[in-house]
């Protein structure tokens, strides 16, 4: 075979296979970018904000049902204008989390079909698996984005 046109084949090859490959790799930088950009959005306007009200209220050793009426609803408002930014499992418990706020205030307003013990006990179990979560995805989007990991 002449080596003119093995060489002939060999450099347009090299060039498309070596095009493939930028533009693959380019591919893989950009939903790897876009990924960072989700997580560092969760982390900004939802985890973060959640981590620190959970730890500024000692919630790890206090009952939220205990709390004020303004602790609760911050809670709420971060839940609520935040669910886009939560990842699956969290999402999927916000509507019992909603269900059980709501009884919550039917209680407190001494409405009779709903026991402040129960509807308390209620809110603060739904609120500690729905943290639960919370902290577990938070852990897991800080290790993705290789920060530091709180003892939690």
């Amino acid at each position: 075979m002449d080596f003119s046109i093995v060489s002939s084949i060999i450099v347009p090859l090299i060039s498309v296979i070596g095009s493939f490959v930028v533009v693959y790799l380019s591919a893989i930088r950009d939903v790897f970018n876009d990924k960072q950009k989700v997580r560092k959005e969760q982390l900004e306007h939802f985890y973060i904000p959640f981590y620190q009200r959970y730890c500024a209220g000692f919630l790890s050793k206090t009952r939220l049902s205990e709390m004020d009426i303004e602790a609760r609803n911050n809670f709420f408002d971060l839940f609520t204008q935040n669910i886009h930014l939560m990842e699956p499992i969290s999402q999927s418990k916000y509507s019992d989390f909603y269900a059980a706020y709501l009884d919550l205030l039917e209680a407190e307003s001494n409405n009779k079909d709903y026991p402040l013990v129960e509807c308390s006990e209620r809110f603060d179990q739904v609120f500690n698996d729905m943290t639960a979560s919370i902290l577990l995805e938070y852990k897991c989007i800080l290790k993705k984005c290789h920060l530091p990991v709180p003892l939690i």
